[in-house]
Formats: structure tokens, C-alpha cells, sequence
């Protein structure tokens, strides 16, 4: 079963390596290396660990098999701009990711407007639909971007738009962070977690709106809006959260995202304000490390590994080695390079330990 297990992971520890270190692609090479960067972690990586959790942990399936190949060539011809391929690999992505969805939930999210009803259900229908979502646009957006040109929007453009296949990601976090509620009675906090879910959900939406639309104030608005939500949500899980070995990573990754805001508010207030260009690439390059490597890859890790906790593995020391790595170290090799190779082997040597240790527990704190 271990060796199983190991096969099994593999192809995931694979594409999440790739993904982190076409993240220093450009300094090697005079390309962007962003898109395959960022569809390999987010789409890849990330979009198989939704479908994972859809069909209960089952990976032998093959849809899911499926969508992870016509993912890595999404990445692929998006990367090398063949772009009529990669349109048509995402609209059959967004049918596979589709079919898990209403397999699953049905068509129409009658949860999402049910105060009792459980808030992971709804986090994780919502993370479906909007990666079928991010996938029909993404299409839309190379087909219109390249052949159609039936308008043109400065911030609707496929190099812009691959960040919203992070939304999905987060939002099966979310899920995730839900799962481990203790069962309560009191009606005030499942009206607060029905809160919760309809302020991030719309304000994420919303917030990509005022990211097309160019609107300062309006993406100030919501990033605060978002930020004091997250840490609503963090009190609830510090106190309602069952005390598993999972909460501690799901805490540290809660911590994550309260930077991964925390950066994105400060990178737009000096976009607007006061632009300095080192401090602004030093600032998103913060943001974006931050939210992928720190938040999203903590919930893929704990999805991942969710059978097999508790693990053989120093929560304390695991959680302080991943924000050394994704705090200092990997943001500063963008800018010093001769901490690349470190922050590569850093982060390799993380997720290898996370993703390949013994399901017992040696100690949680």
C-alpha cells in the first residue's frame, strides 16, 4: 500500500516540483516562463486535487487521469501560444471538471442558499463551478484575444486572467478548513459561516471585476473586505476547529493568506500611490509566492495526504521550515539569484517529506 501510494503521488509531487522551478525559468532563459508556471501549480496541480476530493480520494479514475494530461498540455500549447489547442483543451476540461460536479452535487448549488447547510459542501461546489468557470473564459479570452477581437479589455487578457485559476484552489481550501468544524448547534455560527462563504465567493468575484473595470477604490474596498472575512473565518477555526493534526497546517496556511493579502493591498496601494519598481516586483513576487506556495499548497498537501493523518512528521518544525522557504527564501531568489537553486532544493525537500511520510504521527507539537 505504501509503494501504492508513492505511485500514486508521484505524478502530482512531479508537476508541483516543475511548477515551482519554471517559476525561475526566466532566469536561465530571456522567456516568461509565468503561464506554465502558474497553469502547472494552479490548474494542474491544483485542479486534480479538487477532482480527488470530488470522487472521494479515488485517483484511479479515468476522467480524473484524463484531465490531468489535457491539463499539463493546456499549460503546454498556452505556454508555446498555440492557442486554438489550448481553447479546446479547456472547454473539454470544463466538461470533465462539469461531470464531477453534477455527479456529485447535481446541476443547480441549492446548498449555496441554505444557511444550515454545510459550509465545506458549499466551498467545494463553489471551487468546482468556478474552475469550469476560469476554464470557459480562459477559452473565451484566447479566442477572442486571437481571432476574434471582438472587444479588448487592458486587464481581460489570458497573461492577466490565469491568476483566477487560483480562486478554485482557495476556495477547496476553504472546504477543507470547514470539514474539521466541530458539529454545532448554535444558530449563529452556521449563519456565520453562511456569511463567510457568501463574502468570499462574491467578494472574489467582485474583486475581479474591479480588476477589469481598473477601479482603485473598488479593489481596495474588497481586498479589505476579503482580509477582515479571512480573519473571521481564522477565529472561528481557532475555536471551533477540531484539534486534529491537520488544523495546525490549515492555521499556517490561514496565516498564509492574511499575507498573501496583506502584500496584495500594499501592492495596490503603491501601484496607485507611489510606484517604486523594485519594491512593487518585490512585493507581487511576495504575493504570489505567498498565496500559491504558502495557502494553496498547504490545502493540496492536506488533501493529499488526508487519509493518512495523523503523519510521521514534526508539525512544528514541517510548518517553520515551509515559511522559511516561501516567507524569505523563495521570494528573494527572484531577486538574488544565487538563492534560486537553494530555495528549489528547499521547497523539492519540503513537499518530498510532506507527500512521502509515514501515516503515523510523531509528534504534533
Amino acid at each position: 500500500m505504501k509503494s501504492l501510494y508513492k505511485i500514486k503521488a508521484l505524478p502530482l509531487f512531479i508537476t508541483m516540483s516543475a511548477a515551482f522551478i519554471f517559476g525561475y525559468g526566466d532566469l536561465l532563459f530571456p522567456m516568461n516562463f509565468e503561464r506554465l508556471h502558474i497553469f502547472l501549480f494552479n490548474l494542474t496541480s491544483g485542479g486534480f486535487t479538487i477532482l480527488y476530493l470530488t470522487n472521494k480520494r479515488q485517483s484511479n479514475s479515468i476522467r480524473l487521469i484524463l484531465f490531468f494530461l489535457l491539463s499539463i498540455l493546456f499549460a503546454i500549447t498556452a505556454f508555446f501560444k498555440l492557442y486554438l489547442i489550448a481553447a479546446l483543451c479547456g472547454v473539454i476540461l470544463a466538461i470533465i471538471v462539469e461531470t464531477f460536479r453534477e455527479e456529485r452535487f447535481g446541476f443547480f448549488p441549492y446548498v449555496f442558499f441554505k444557511p444550515h447547510g454545510s459550509s465545506s459542501e458549499k466551498f467545494h461546489q463553489a471551487s468546482l463551478l468556478c474552475l469550469v468557470i476560469a476554464l470557459l473564459l480562459s477559452s473565451f479570452v484566447i479566442i477572442n484575444e486571437v481571432y476574434l477581437k471582438l472587444f479588448y479589455y487592458e486587464k481581460l487578457t489570458l497573461d492577466v486572467f490565469f491568476l483566477g485559476f487560483s480562486f478554485p484552489v482557495s476556495l477547496i481550501t476553504f472546504s477543507i478548513i470547514f470539514s474539521i468544524f466541530e458539529d454545532s448547534k448554535r444558530h449563529w455560527v452556521l449563519y456565520a459561516e453562511h456569511f463567510s462563504f457568501w463574502t468570499i465567493c462574491a467578494g472574489v468575484i467582485i474583486f475581479f471585476l474591479f480588476i477589469i473595470a481598473k477601479s482603485f477604490a473598488g479593489e481596495v474596498f474588497i481586498s479589505f473586505t476579503l482580509f477582515f472575512t479571512v480573519i473571521f473565518i481564522f477565529v472561528l477555526f481557532k475555536k471551533f476547529g477540531k484539534r486534529v493534526q491537520q488544523k495546525y497546517f490549515l492555521v499556517s496556511g490561514i496565516y498564509f493568506l492574511m499575507a498573501t493579502a496583506i502584500t496584495g493591498i500594499l501592492y495596490i496601494l503603491l501601484k496607485q500611490l507611489y510606484y517604486d519598481e523594485f519594491l512593487g516586483k518585490l512585493i507581487l513576487r511576495m504575493h504570489a509566492f505567498y498565496s500559491l506556495y504558502g495557502w494553496n499548497l498547504t490545502g493540496m498537501m492536506v488533501i493529499i495526504r488526508w487519509k493518512d493523518f495523523p503523519i510521521a512528521l514534526n508539525t512544528r518544525k514541517a510548518i517553520i521550515f515551509h515559511w522559511a522557504v516561501v516567507l524569505i527564501l523563495a521570494p528573494l531568489a527572484k531577486i538574488y539569484n544565487i538563492l534560486a537553486i537553494p530555495a528549489i532544493i528547499s521547497y523539492i525537500a519540503f513537499i518530498s517529506v510532506f507527500f512521502f511520510s509515514k501515516n503515523k504521527l510523531k509528534k504534533i507539537l
